[in-house]
């Protein structure tokens, strides 16, 4: 089998104003690039990257630097073409850490319809479902983050995660009221998206220990990593990090080796794909730590990251960005939580995606 074609096109996402609304980092297109991998076996592989500032960007950069290296490549060739396009960008590429990714998702995609698998089972499978937890974008008040934990309670979820503002008066007083209003039985995290200076980040840490959170996420920037040594180290509450520190796997072993964090955030969009995902669940295993799933932020993508932590055993629960609306574009069936507060894998070939193909048309801006 062998890689006949890639094509790449940039979708407009129509939710893209309610996105950056509720993120840190300004102004963003948050398009949607397309990717299809086809092969001359009529096997299709498919794929989203995000589109970060600007999708037509990062449509070259993927088009440039990556597609010649795959056209008429065997595409079950995964650990080489994951190496050899490693290697280009560590030496001519500099492609941005969410252009890499998306690639070798298409690949496994086609290897799993290949094998006629789900591609958790082809990964090697370890669970159907896993609990999930709602991941709330950046609310006005306090009290629009307590009615949307108590609806989203209510829907079936048994976790929640605030993402605040990264004022820590703000961000304690919010936290304590989840709690109050929650009561014991409702998981709870936070991630202020390294909204703290180290001395914050301990405070509010020591606060959040006395409410029974479950961890505290990227407090601190990630090139931070004496400031996370001293966090994990002074705290009990478990710290989590490393989504966003280049290099991806090989980014990663520091923060291990050193202790700097108690869990690693990780995800096929922004660490090399399946591939690296699966690498990098792997090295945390060995040191005991868990590697919990970050969300891409897009629907075809968060289908991967479902397919791995269904193959791992070490992620304890998978995130649900909310509203689902604005990361659910393009897919017929996205995520849904059951009752009980549990996500289920897909069980058709492949990714097991139901693309909106005519959806995708109709929003397209151009192709590359």
């Amino acid at each position: 089998m062998r890689i006949t074609e890639i094509g790449i096109r940039v979708i407009a996402n129509p939710h893209g104003e309610m996105v950056t609304a509720g993120i840190k980092g300004g102004r963003a297109a948050h398009d949607i690039v397309f990717i299809e991998i086809k092969t001359d076996a009529g096997i299709v592989g498919h794929s989203f990257a995000w589109g970060g500032r600007s999708g037509q960007a990062t449509a070259h950069l993927i088009a440039s630097i990556i597609r010649p290296l795959l056209i008429d490549k065997d595409p079950l060739d995964r650990e080489l073409l994951w190496q050899e396009v490693r290697r280009m960008d560590r030496w001519w590429g500099f492609l941005p850490i969410y252009a890499h990714g998306p690639i070798d998702v298409a690949l496994w995609d086609i290897g799993a319809k290949a094998a006629g698998l789900p591609l958790y089972r082809f990964l090697g499978a370890y669970r159907s479902k896993l609990p999930a937890y709602a991941s709330s974008l950046i609310l006005p008040t306090t009290e629009d983050f307590v009615e949307q934990a108590k609806a989203y309670r209510r829907a079936g979820y048994r976790a929640y995660k605030i993402h605040p503002w990264g004022d820590p008066g703000r961000d304690i007083e919010a936290c304590r009221a989840l709690r109050a209003e929650l009561g014991s039985d409702m998981v709870l995290m936070s991630d202020p998206v390294a909204g703290y200076t180290q001395q914050q980040a301990l405070k509010v840490g020591r606060e959040l220990e006395r409410l029974d959170f479950y961890w505290l996420e990227e407090p601190l920037s990630d090139y931070d990593i004496y400031g996370y040594q001293e966090l994990s180290r002074a705290l009990e509450i478990p710290i989590a990090g490393v989504e966003s520190t280049p290099g991806g796997l090989f980014g990663t072993t520091q923060y291990l080796t050193q202790r700097a964090v108690d869990i690693v955030r990780s995800d096929v969009s922004w660490k090399g794909g399946v591939t690296g995902l699966m690498k990098t669940a792997a090295l945390c295993e060995a040191f005991g730590v868990n590697c919990e799933v970050h969300t891409t932020t897009n629907a075809l993508l968060d289908l991967a990251n479902l397919h791995v932590s269904c193959a791992i055993r070490n992620c304890e629960y998978f995130e649900v960005l909310i509203p689902q609306e604005p990361f659910s574009f393009g897919v017929k069936n996205p995520i849904r939580v059951d009752a009980e507060g549990f996500v289920h894998v897909p069980q058709g070939a492949g990714l097991g995606a139901e693309i909106d193909f005519d959806l995708l048309e109709n929003n397209a801006i151009c192709t590359v």
